[in-house]
Protein backbone atom coordinates (compact mmCIF):
# COMPACT_ATOMS: atom_id res chain seq x y z
CA UNK A 1 0.00 0.00 0.00
CA UNK A 2 1.01 3.62 -0.57
CA UNK A 3 -0.18 6.37 1.75
CA UNK A 4 -0.49 9.91 0.45
CA UNK A 5 -1.12 13.23 2.14
CA UNK A 6 -3.57 14.43 -0.51
CA UNK A 7 -6.16 16.60 1.20
CA UNK A 8 -8.18 18.39 -1.45
CA UNK A 9 -6.32 18.10 -4.74
CA UNK A 10 -8.03 15.66 -7.07
CA UNK A 11 -4.97 15.89 -9.32
CA UNK A 12 -2.64 14.64 -6.57
CA UNK A 13 -4.97 11.85 -5.50
CA UNK A 14 -5.64 10.56 -9.02
CA UNK A 15 -1.94 10.67 -9.95
CA UNK A 16 -1.12 8.52 -6.94
CA UNK A 17 -4.01 6.16 -7.71
CA UNK A 18 -2.79 5.85 -11.31
CA UNK A 19 0.75 4.94 -10.29
CA UNK A 20 -0.53 2.51 -7.68
CA UNK A 21 -2.81 0.90 -10.25
CA UNK A 22 0.09 0.31 -12.63
CA UNK A 23 2.16 -1.22 -9.80
CA UNK A 24 -0.72 -3.27 -8.32
CA UNK A 25 -0.51 -1.33 -5.04
CA UNK A 26 -3.36 -0.06 -2.89
CA UNK A 27 -3.56 3.75 -2.57
CA UNK A 28 -4.53 5.09 0.85
CA UNK A 29 -5.58 8.73 1.28
CA UNK A 30 -6.56 9.04 4.93
CA UNK A 31 -6.68 12.85 4.86
CA UNK A 32 -8.76 13.10 1.69
CA UNK A 33 -11.52 15.64 2.33
CA UNK A 34 -11.48 14.85 6.05
CA UNK A 35 -12.46 18.43 6.87
CA UNK A 36 -11.39 22.00 6.33
CA UNK A 37 -7.71 22.67 5.81
CA UNK A 38 -7.81 25.06 8.76
CA UNK A 39 -9.11 22.41 11.15
CA UNK A 40 -6.70 19.80 9.77
CA UNK A 41 -3.66 22.04 10.25
CA UNK A 42 -4.86 23.05 13.71
CA UNK A 43 -5.14 19.35 14.67
CA UNK A 44 -1.65 18.63 13.34
CA UNK A 45 -0.22 21.55 15.32
CA UNK A 46 -2.08 20.51 18.47
CA UNK A 47 -0.67 16.99 18.02
CA UNK A 48 2.82 18.44 18.18
CA UNK A 49 3.99 18.87 14.59
CA UNK A 50 6.95 21.23 14.62
CA UNK A 51 7.69 22.44 11.09
CA UNK A 52 9.25 25.52 9.54
CA UNK A 53 8.84 26.98 6.07
CA UNK A 54 11.81 26.15 3.84
CA UNK A 55 10.26 27.27 0.54
CA UNK A 56 7.52 29.76 -0.29
CA UNK A 57 5.85 30.20 -3.65
CA UNK A 58 2.81 32.39 -3.23
CA UNK A 59 3.72 36.04 -3.55
CA UNK A 60 2.45 38.49 -2.50
CA UNK A 61 1.16 36.46 0.46
CA UNK A 62 4.34 34.66 1.47
CA UNK A 63 7.71 36.12 0.57
CA UNK A 64 11.11 34.54 1.24
CA UNK A 65 12.76 37.38 3.18
CA UNK A 66 9.80 37.60 5.60
CA UNK A 67 8.53 34.03 5.94
CA UNK A 68 11.33 31.50 5.43
CA UNK A 69 12.32 29.77 8.68
CA UNK A 70 9.04 30.82 10.33
CA UNK A 71 7.17 28.04 12.09
CA UNK A 72 3.82 26.82 10.83
CA UNK A 73 2.37 27.42 14.28
CA UNK A 74 3.55 31.05 14.30
CA UNK A 75 1.98 31.78 10.91
CA UNK A 76 -1.20 29.84 11.66
CA UNK A 77 -1.92 31.12 15.17
CA UNK A 78 -1.06 34.73 14.23
CA UNK A 79 -3.95 34.60 11.74
CA UNK A 80 -1.63 35.18 8.78
CA UNK A 81 -2.78 32.03 6.95
CA UNK A 82 -6.44 32.95 7.52
CA UNK A 83 -5.86 36.41 6.03
CA UNK A 84 -4.14 34.86 3.00
CA UNK A 85 -7.01 32.39 2.57
CA UNK A 86 -9.55 35.21 2.65
CA UNK A 87 -7.63 37.49 0.32
CA UNK A 88 -5.98 35.10 -2.17
CA UNK A 89 -7.77 31.72 -1.70
CA UNK A 90 -4.53 30.44 -0.15
CA UNK A 91 -4.39 26.73 0.71
CA UNK A 92 -3.76 26.78 4.47
CA UNK A 93 -2.09 23.34 4.42
CA UNK A 94 0.10 24.36 1.48
CA UNK A 95 -1.39 21.73 -0.82
CA UNK A 96 -1.38 24.14 -3.74
CA UNK A 97 2.40 24.53 -3.50
CA UNK A 98 2.20 27.75 -1.48
CA UNK A 99 4.94 26.52 0.85
CA UNK A 100 7.11 23.55 1.74
CA UNK A 101 8.16 22.61 5.26
CA UNK A 102 10.80 20.65 7.08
Amino acid sequence: AVTSGAILSTYQRTRIESVCGRLSLTPLSYLWRIGSQRSLLRCMLEDGIDAVLVKVASPPGLVPHKHLNKSLSELFYSGHFDRLKERFDFHICGEGGEYETL
